[in-house]
């Protein structure tokens, strides 16, 4: 871009701070002080873009800013229409929107908007959005690994921790435009169980990266909650997603065992993950 955009069909403006130098038409982001660039590649801070940059501006700056807006060009820059946008993970000053979708692991990938034509782009930046999964165990058979486990009346079914060994296993992927896990829970049917106490742990890594991966922070033989006797009770991991291990685009497996003498089952139905994604 030659000049400063011109900006059009301005939607939800506000005046934000400023903690780093930002250009007109830039996207922005929150880093705990005040916005900066807004950069796909910076999944630790989760600096994904909030706002488009009405102004230009540096640090201690109070500027205008808007979700929504039309962006022209006279220089015709941009390519064919409906040309999806995403946040860049290269950001630099005036070069905070991009065609090609990044590509680098852990990258966030947030769409923005879509070219209008070669003159126009339209950029709707949208707030975090929650995205719920429930991850079934999965099918593992050995002697030692009784793979579905038990069927308990009325009707569940799944691995059943138990003293004999019997652990339980999950496997995913993290979402491309994923910034947070909200929550995440190990969900159980009690069978005879109402002391037993659990240990998990969590591996991810990227495609092509060594299989030992980066791991979350491991819980550690805790009672689930709510365990009772034909009671659905769960254990809250929540803290297994943390920065290290929860990374955009990953690959992760889970692993959940029974660690303490116990009279019954706890039966494994599920991994339920709230993310927040943009």
């Amino acid at each position: 871009m030659a000049v400063n955009p011109v900006i059009e069909n301005i939607e939800k403006k506000t005046r934000v701070t400023l903690n780093g130098t930002v250009s007109r038409g830039d996207l922005i982001a929150w880093n705990a002080t005040g916005y900066v660039l807004a950069d796909a590649s910076d999944a630790v801070t989760n600096l994904y873009a909030r706002y488009v940059a009405l102004d230009d501006g540096v640090t201690g700056g109070v500027i205008n800013a808007c979700k929504g807006c039309t962006i022209y060009d006279g220089d015709a820059p941009f390519s064919g229409t409906s040309s999806t946008l995403f946040l860049s993970a290269t950001a630099t000053v005036t070069n905070t929107i991009t065609e090609t979708r990044p590509t680098t692991a852990a990258d966030v990938i947030q769409i923005v908007g879509e070219n209008v034509d070669t003159y126009r782009r339209r950029i709707d930046i949208k707030p975090p959005q929650e995205l719920e999964v429930f991850i079934q165990p999965a099918v593992y058979d050995t002697t030692t690994e009784p793979g579905l486990g038990v069927v308990d009346s009325p009707v569940w079914v799944g691995p059943a921790l138990d003293t004999a060994g019997e652990d339980a296993y999950f496997t995913g992927r993290f979402p491309s435009n994923v910034i947070s896990v909200n929550e995440a829970y190990i969900v159980y049917n009690s069978i005879g169980e109402s002391t037993g106490t659990v240990s998990a742990a969590l591996i991810a890594c990227a495609d092509g990266a060594t299989n030992t991966g980066d791991t979350g922070t491991a819980h550690t033989a805790a009672v689930p909650t709510s365990i009772a006797d034909n009671k659905l009770c769960y254990s809250d991991v929540s803290a297994m997603f943390d920065a290290d291990a929860l990374k955009a685009n990953y690959n992760f497996t889970v692993t959940v065992a029974q660690v303490a003498s116990a009279a019954g089952d706890l039966q494994v139905l599920g991994l339920y993950i709230r993310y927040i994604v943009v």
